[in-house]
């Protein structure tokens, strides 16, 4: 159900309210670009901190516009609030569900089963796991993902991770097909060649038509301009990393004139240094 380049989307803020214009524009411009699905909600689109009323019109908003698929991000460490986010979503007309391991409290790996279970059955949507262990502390095991993909609507997940064969290990294991989905630039390649269908990715904020190139380079068998692409982008990559996420991606889009570099406290806008970086990559 999901491939190819797939664009974990910014949340635009003017003045600390959702910037509804620069949302649509963006949206637009991700459809035109060869782009697959959208990513609202999720951790660079600053999920966490935005207010229920908000979460709706962003969704609303991403529904209403947007020609490609479009995945709603759920998380929080309150299982039932999860609920509550992905029958919003439900509500709202989202394609699917992008639903993040709890954080915070932690708990074992059949908690985390069960989290993931609750949703499933509270909402007929299909629902992308998305491992995320720098931000949750606790990684989903490869035997807890393959236990989850034999639930009917768990059709694949997002996986920010450094362990590339993991998706090596669960392509040869699911007893369905399901859709396998890096969730870091710069492993983007690895994860691909080790059995992954895509990348939901932060770059692709900025060079659109670039990540979905790279991502159909690899489907299509184009293993040269996969490289050189994988190649050119890994700079690009490693900047939006220069400081947490999505701050340096949002100074970038300033840059290019897509929306305020504006984000949330605790997180503050990009510093010189990061800045000076990104004018010169860019």
């Amino acid at each position: 159900m999901f491939r190819g380049s797939i664009v974990a989307l910014v949340t635009p803020f003017k003045n600390n309210s959702l910037d509804e214009e620069a949302l649509v524009n963006l949206i637009h411009w991700q459809g035109a670009s060869g782009t697959n699905a959208i990513v609202v909600c999720g951790s660079t689109g600053e999920g966490a901190l935005l207010h229920v009323q908000e979460r709706e019109r962003l969704i609303q908003i991403a529904v209403k516009e947007s020609a490609i698929p479009v995945v709603v991000g759920c998380g929080a460490p309150s299982t039932w609030a999860v609920v509550e986010q992905a029958k919003q979503a439900k509500q709202l007309g989202a394609t699917g569900l992008l639903v993040v391991a709890p954080y915070y409290c932690k708990t074992t790996q059949d908690g985390m089963y069960q989290h993931f279970k609750a949703v499933h059955d509270a909402v007929d949507l299909p629902i992308l796991l998305y491992n995320n262990p720098g931000r949750t502390v606790q990684e989903i095991s490869v035997e807890t993902v393959l236990k989850l993909f034999e639930l009917e609507r768990v059709v694949g997940i997002k996986d920010s991770t450094t362990d590339t064969s993991r998706a090596a290990l669960m392509r040869a294991s699911a007893k369905k097909q399901v859709c396998l989905l890096s969730g870091d630039d710069p492993y983007a390649a690895g994860y691909l060649g080790q059995g992954g269908d895509g990348i939901i990715s932060i770059t692709a904020n900025i060079l659109p038509e670039k990540m979905a190139a790279f991502a159909y380079a690899w489907l299509d068998k184009d293993h040269k301009k996969f490289h050189a692409l994988n190649n050119e982008l890994m700079p690009i990559h490693y900047a939006m990393f220069a400081e947490p996420n999505p701050i340096p991606v949002k100074a970038a889009m300033e840059m290019l004139g897509k929306c305020s570099s504006e984000v949330r406290m605790p997180l503050l806008r990009a510093s010189a240094e990061t800045v000076a970086k990104l004018k010169k990559l860019l």
